[in-house]
């Protein structure tokens, strides 16, 4: 008697143990599609679920939930204008169903991956009622992106003279840039007398910072320069951007600069002698060099 009794009880654990395992692989999720892939602070989005009925029976009245909070603090998303739970009315035996969500990302929210907790609650055949069951988790990805703009930012180019360019770099975009380095390509009409690449580095969001390039204008400059920049940067996914910009600059003769009031009289002088004594100097420099060759010759 005693042992039919155990017989029977480990029949019955037998059975509670598969039946758990039977329920526990009942639905699966067999694809994730977020769009856009990469969420910025406050962008609405959508989040699509195909579940796979992989049980030996149909199944009615499912409902699949996004579970938002938890113990651990609210994941930054909220249902938009719907639900965190989307009814299917059956999903047929090895068969599946898609689960549409349209959600909204937190505008407070960092960048980062989060990680949403699937339920799901579904009736068999026989009319039992499964709730809750954890399906595991999605993943979605909130990417602050920084938005990067240029422009000139003062400095005044006289055509023969040097002059320096500065380059502001503006960042309007939810998430701040990381090493960041503006480079200037070559073009006609300006020749670069140091390095062509500015290292600037980190640009929080809604900040600035700027790039200074020391030049020299081409007496035969055109009037109008579209100078190309090139900008590379790191994201706060670690993303490198490379992004190439067009500045607009001016450039003058003494006489234009003066009659616009852009440099006064006696700044003019200077501009003179100034480019009469690099004249000379470049004359001396010539004189010598032909100097030195020629005793080089004749020895």
């Amino acid at each position: 008697m005693e042992n039919k009794m155990k017989t029977k009880f480990f029949i019955l654990l037998t059975a509670i143990f598969l039946t758990q395992i039977y329920l526990a692989s009942a639905l699966t999720i067999t694809s994730v599609i977020s769009n856009p892939a990469e969420v910025q602070p406050g962008e609405k989005f959508s989040l699509d679920l195909k579940i796979e009925n992989t049980l030996n029976q149909d199944i009615e009245d499912v409902v699949v939930s996004l579970v938002l909070s938890s113990a651990q603090g609210t994941i930054p998303f909220a249902p938009y204008q719907s639900s965190n739970e989307i009814r299917i009315d059956s999903i047929d035996e090895d068969d599946n169903e898609k689960a549409n969500f349209d959600l909204m990302a937190f505008s407070d929210s960092v960048s980062g991956t989060y990680t949403i907790p699937v339920q799901v609650s579904y009736t068999l055949d026989n009319g039992t009622r499964v709730s809750n069951e954890n399906l595991g988790v999605v993943s979605v990805i909130i990417n602050a992106k920084p938005k990067i703009d240029v422009s000139s930012e003062g400095g005044l180019l006289i055509k023969g003279t040097n002059g320096k360019i500065s380059i502001k770099v503006i960042n309007s975009g939810l998430g701040d840039s990381k090493f960041l380095s503006v480079s200037l390509k070559s073009i006609s009409g300006i020749q670069l007398t140091n390095s062509n690449k500015v290292y600037i580095g980190n640009i929080d969001s809604n900040d600035f910072d700027t790039a200074d390039f020391e030049v020299f204008v081409n007496a035969d400059a055109p009037s109008t320069i579209n100078l190309p920049v090139e900008l590379i940067y790191t994201d706060s996914q670690n993303k490198q951007i490379t992004e190439n910009k067009i500045v607009s600059l001016k450039t003058y003769t003494i006489k234009e600069a003066t009659d616009l009031g852009l440099i006064s009289k006696n700044n003019t002088l200077l501009v003179i002698l100034s480019i009469v004594g690099l004249l000379v100097l470049f004359l001396i420099y010539r004189r010598i060099r032909k100097k030195n060759r020629t005793k080089r010759n004749g020895q």
